[in-house]
């Protein structure tokens, strides 16, 4: 689910079932953004993304 800039594909019941059976779900984000093997890329749409609204802040775990 993918969010980015504008509405995206995100969705809350999707997110939901997910998280219902052990997935970790970031809404919006890209799992490329978040963690270590990140490229300078991801990095610089997450930070930028967080600063928006785009992506969460924390990923609920």
């Amino acid at each position: 689910m993918h969010r980015g800039f504008g509405a995206g594909s995100v969705s809350a019941s999707a997110a939901a079932y997910g998280r219902e059976h052990g997935v970790t779900v970031i809404d919006g984000g890209c799992p490329l953004m978040f963690g270590g093997a990140a490229d300078s890329g991801h990095r610089f749409m997450c930070a930028l993304l967080k600063l928006t609204g785009g992506v969460p802040r924390r990923i609920p775990g």
